[in-house]
C-alpha cells in the first residue's frame, strides 16, 4: 500500500446486511456503526461478490440496484485476475491446513463466496475485515492472513474496534 494511503477495510454481506436492513437501535447495527465512524483514516470497501450476495436476498430492487452505483462511502471491488489468483491460493493453502479425516470442513465447493472476499481483500491491501461470518474467521486465523478482523456482533467488539484502529496507526 502506498505511502500515505488511506487504509483499506472490507465489509462482508452479514455487515452489508447489517448496516441496510438491521433494527436501528439494536446493539449489533449501533457497534457496526460506530465502528465505521471511527474510521475516518479508513477506505470503506465492498467486494462484489458480497453485493451479489445481498443483493440475492433483497426484495428491495432501488437499494439492490444503489449498491452498484460509485458513491463516496464505499468503494465496490470487483473480483478480479489478481482476486482470482490470490483466491486460488488461499482456497490451496486452507485445503492443504485441514485434516483429511475432517471431510465436512474442507472447501469442497472450490472458491466459496467468503474465499473469493478474501481473495479481493488480499488483492486489495487491506487492512481488516468486518464480519461475523465463523467461516471467513476461521481461515484467517488458520493461514494467519494479514487481515484484522472486527466481528460488531462480539461482545468484545470494542476491544477489537480499538486493536483495529491503532493497529493500523502502526502499519504507516
Amino acid at each position: 500500500m502506498a505511502e500515505g494511503a488511506p487504509r483499506l477495510i472490507i465489509l462482508d454481506t452479514n455487515a452489508l446486511i447489517t448496516l441496510l436492513t438491521a433494527d436501528k437501535n439494536g446493539a449489533e447495527y449501533k457497534n457496526l456503526v460506530a465502528f465505521l465512524n471511527q474510521g475516518k483514516q479508513f477506505s470503506m470497501a465492498l467486494p462484489m461478490p458480497a453485493i451479489s450476495e445481498f443483493i440475492a436476498g433483497d426484495d428491495n430492487e432501488a437499494r439492490s440496484l444503489s449498491l452498484l452505483k460509485p458513491n463516496a462511502k464505499f468503494k465496490n471491488l470487483d473480483f478480479d485476475a489478481k482476486s482470482a489468483l490470490s483466491a486460488a491460493k488461499i482456497y490451496r493453502d486452507y485445503r492443504k491446513s485441514l485434516p483429511r479425516h475432517n471431510q465436512n470442513q474442507r472447501p469442497d465447493q472450490k472458491v466459496k463466496v467468503d474465499i473469493q472476499i478474501l481473495g479481493i481483500a488480499i488483492a486489495n491491501d487491506a487492512t481488516a475485515i468486518i464480519t461475523h461470518d465463523t467461516g471467513i474467521k476461521r481461515i484467517i486465523k488458520a493461514l494467519n492472513l494479514p487481515l484484522a478482523v472486527f466481528d460488531y456482533m462480539d461482545i468484545n467488539y470494542f476491544e477489537q474496534m480499538t486493536s483495529v484502529m491503532v493497529e493500523s496507526n502502526h502499519v504507516q
